[in-house]
């Protein structure tokens, strides 16, 4: 078998693992619509892809094409899929439309929830049903007058790290030098040559220039809304330094009480 290979994440305990017909055209689906990385193919003799291993947000997902001869089929050709994949999401809507546009069915429209989310259903190209579901920050008047009476959702998703940027005098070199130590692939970043982003690496990072504080490394908070946390931040007795927007989001420099720099991160649509 020939293959293409780049690093993969580590394993979780249960991976997905889907079968489909044209898994080729699967894996351009799935980074397109859904911006996932694949991370790992083998191609056999025959053309098929006989093992393929991808990333959306960390999560892993493996997949191949059908091989009927070991029973080894996918809904289109077994009739439908019983099995649905949900996908956590920053704009259910960007999603939906980017999925439909190449070539899946929209099942359910992006729709805000009572349970504090909206949420839509497609079926991919390949007949795999996903859920695609977007926290909302807060339920509105209307939402919670028309809640389900047995339902209740209680606390909110803690905020983790969304990117990761190591500072350098020369983004070229450090891009020579990992990508020969860990096989990280690099693009230019938006912000010009001396940044890089890591192409596929389950968890986003990227090298970027010097910090003027001499800092090595800056995390990003990913955060569904920069201004309530900014002035959590301040009542606090952390500071905001300096707010800034950008292709992929809107940032916000901030430091705790103790003088830790790091910066809160609210990704645009589509990132």
């Amino acid at each position: 078998m020939s293959d293409t290979t780049l690093v993969a994440p580590p394993a979780a305990a249960v991976i997905p693992y889907l079968s489909v017909h044209d898994a080729a055209a699967a894996i351009t689906f799935y980074v397109e619509a859904f911006g996932a990385i694949e991370t790992l193919r083998y191609v056999g003799d025959d053309g098929r892809v006989g093992h393929a291993e991808l990333s959306i947000g960390g999560a892993r997902f493996n997949l191949a094409d059908e091989y009927p001869e070991i029973d080894f089929r996918g809904p289109q050709s077994l009739g439908g899929t019983a099995v649905g994949l949900m996908l956590d999401v920053v704009d259910t809507d960007d999603v939906f439309a980017k999925a439909v546009a190449r070539g899946a069915t929209g099942v359910r429209p992006p729709e805000d929830q009572n349970h504090g989310h909206r949420t839509a259903t497609v079926i991919d190209p390949f007949g795999h049903r996903w859920m695609l579901s977007q926290a909302l920050e807060a339920l509105t008047p209307e939402q919670l007058a028309t809640r389900d009476p047995d339902w209740q959702v209680t606390g909110r998703r803690p905020v983790e790290p969304g990117y990761l940027t190591m500072h350098t005098a020369d983004a070229e070199r450090a891009e020579r030098f990992f990508g020969e130590l860990f096989d990280w692939q690099m693009v230019v970043g938006s912000q010009g040559e001396g940044n890089r982003h890591i192409a596929n690496t389950a968890f986003p990072m990227g090298f970027t220039t010097p910090a003027a504080d001499g800092q090595a490394v800056s995390v990003y908070f990913r955060v569904d809304d920069i201004e309530p946390f900014a002035a959590r931040v301040e009542a606090l007795g952390g500071r905001v330094l300096s707010r800034n927007t950008y292709e992929s989001g809107g940032n916000a420099e901030c430091e705790d009480d103790q003088g830790f720099r790091f910066d809160l991160f609210q990704p645009a649509p589509g990132y």
